[in-house]
């Protein structure tokens, strides 16, 4: 494994200290464990070197591990981990606008084509203009509830949501 800082493995050795401190609540030991094997101990199964965890821990301030006492390569890891930092920021906000997105276009998506059907269905039973098409689906499940009686559909549990006042105002 080369040695050598690059912001990936920078990147890497940051989510794995992440995911360490977020086991504390359930094990206490975890962040001491993880200093142990990523920076205390040579681990062949590691994704990313020891120098790399040294830096980490140097740059989060560890009194064991400070600047003063790191080589010129666990410094150079050490000044990656705020750029490392910025890119988990990053990727953070970039994975909410993808789920975002996702939930955003996922009716969309699912539905296609069908939407003209559900718009066609709800203007013939004078469904409000103004409703979303979720309100609209959901008027269709009532209906379909309804017409199967307490067999078939309207044997499927349903709770009816109405649309709230805003979405009432013409």
């Amino acid at each position: 494994m080369s040695n050598a800082p690059t912001i990936l493995v920078a990147v890497q050795t940051l989510r794995s200290f992440n995911q360490a401190l977020s086991g504390m609540s359930s094990d206490q030991e975890s962040v001491a464990n993880w200093i142990r094997r990523y920076a205390e101990s040579d681990s062949r199964s590691s994704t990313f070197p020891k120098d790399a965890a040294i830096g980490l821990l140097s740059h989060l301030q560890n009194p064991v591990f400070a600047n003063a006492n790191l080589t010129s390569e666990q410094q150079a890891w050490s000044g990656l981990m705020s750029s490392a930092e910025q890119m988990l920021q990053e990727e953070n906000n970039w994975i909410g606008q993808k789920s975002a997105q996702q939930n955003a276009t996922t009716f969309t998506r699912m539905f296609g084509s069908d939407l003209t059907w559900i718009q066609l269905f709800a203007q013939a039973n004078s469904v409000p203009s103004h409703w979303t098409n979720e309100y609209m689906i959901n008027y269709l499940i009532t209906e379909l509830r309804s017409c199967q009686g307490s067999s078939g559909a309207g044997a499927i549990p349903h709770t009816a949501l109405a649309p709230n006042v805003s979405q009432n105002i013409p």
